[in-house]
C-alpha cells in the first residue's frame, strides 16, 4: 500500500468508514490472492488458538459438544424456545432452538457459523486495507453492506447452506431458507444472471470456509457427525436438495476482484440519512451484544 494510506488506526463512526477518502483507499487497494490466503489463515488462526487450551476438552465432549465449542471460537451461542427458524446468526451472536434433535443442532451450528465467517472474511478485508482494527462501528459496516442488498443476501445464504452440506450426511441438504429468499425477492428470469453471480461467488467463498473448518471438522469428527444422524432419523435420507449443490467456483484472482467490488458498492450506497439510521440501528446492536 501507499505509505499516504497507513495512519488510519480505528473507525468509530459512520462518517469516518463511508467517505469519499476511503473509497478512494478501497479502490487503489485490492488484494492480491496471496494476502487473501493470509487473511484466511489469520482467521483459521483464530479458532485455533481458542481450542489449543481445550485440546483435553474438546476430545472429551459429544459430537455436538466439540461442535458448539468450535462454534464458539468464533461467536456467542444461545438457545430459544420460541420460533419456526432453527436458528439465526446476528451481532456475533447464533442463536439455535433447543427443542432441535442433535443432528439438527449441529446442522444449524455449522450453518449460522458460516454467516459469521462469511461477515468475518469481509470486515479481515476491510481491516487489512484500511489497516484499523476492528470496532462496533466496522461491524455494524460489513452487516449493512453483506444485509440490504438482495443478492447479498442471497449469496450469504447459498454459501451457509453449502458449507452446512459439506459437513452433513450426504441426502440430509436443506437449501429451504435459500429457496425462500429466491422466491420471494427474485424473479427466476429478468434476475438469472445475478442470481448465478450470487450462487457462484457464495460457493466460492463457501469453499474458503469448508477448507477453514475442515482443519477442526476432521474425517474422525465427520464420522461421529454421521452417526448422530443416523441415531436420529430412522427415515431414509433425501436426495432432491442435492441437486441445489454446484460444483462451480471461481478462480481465485476472479473471486478476490469481486469480492473488492462487493465492499466498494457498501460505501457507494451509505450516501443519504437513511442508510445512516440503517447503520446506527446495527451498530447499536453490536455494541449492545459486545459490552
Amino acid at each position: 500500500m501507499d505509505d499516504e494510506y497507513l495512519n488510519l488506526n480505528k473507525l468509530e463512526t459512520f462518517n469516518e468508514i463511508a467517505n469519499e477518502s476511503n473509497l478512494k483507499i478501497l479502490e487503489n487497494n485490492q488484494l492480491s490472492t496471496l494476502e487473501y490466503n493470509v487473511i484466511l489463515k489469520n482467521i483459521e488462526n483464530m479458532a485455533r488458538e481458542y481450542l489449543n487450551d481445550l485440546e483435553h476438552e474438546f476430545k472429551s465432549r459429544s459430537t455436538l459438544g466439540k461442535i458448539k465449542l468450535l462454534t464458539l471460537s468464533y461467536a456467542d451461542v444461545s438457545y430459544k424456545s420460541k420460533g419456526a427458524e432453527l436458528g439465526s446468526y446476528s451481532y456475533n451472536r447464533i442463536q439455535v432452538d433447543d427443542r432441535l434433535n442433535d443432528s439438527d443442532v449441529i446442522s444449524t451450528l455449522i450453518h449460522e457459523l458460516s454467516h459469521h465467517l462469511f461477515d468475518e472474511i469481509f470486515e479481515q478485508i476491510l481491516m487489512y486495507v484500511w489497516e484499523i482494527e476492528k470496532s462496533d462501528a466496522l461491524e455494524a459496516y460489513v452487516s449493512f453492506t453483506l444485509g440490504t442488498n438482495a443478492v447479498f443476501i442471497l449469496m450469504n445464504e447459498y454459501c451457509a447452506h453449502s458449507v452446512e452440506g459439506r459437513f452433513i450426511p450426504h441426502g440430509y441438504q436443506n437449501y429451504g431458507s435459500f429457496n425462500k429468499i429466491l422466491t420471494e425477492e427474485f424473479d427466476l428470469k429478468k434476475d438469472s444472471e445475478a442470481i448465478f453471480f450470487a450462487l457462484i461467488l457464495g460457493n466460492s467463498i463457501a469453499d474458503d470456509i469448508i477448507h477453514i473448518l475442515e482443519n477442526f471438522i476432521d474425517d474422525n469428527l465427520r464420522r461421529e457427525i454421521r452417526q448422530v444422524y443416523k441415531d436420529d432419523y430412522s427415515a431414509p435420507p433425501s436426495y432432491d436438495q442435492i441437486l441445489l449443490e454446484k460444483k462451480e467456483i471461481l478462480d481465485d484472482e476472479t473471486k478476490v476482484s469481486q469480492m473488492h467490488m462487493m465492499l466498494m458498492s457498501g460505501i457507494a450506497l451509505a450516501k443519504n440519512k437513511e442508510s445512516a439510521e440503517v447503520f446506527s440501528t446495527i451498530k447499536d446492536g453490536f455494541i449492545s451484544n459486545n459490552s
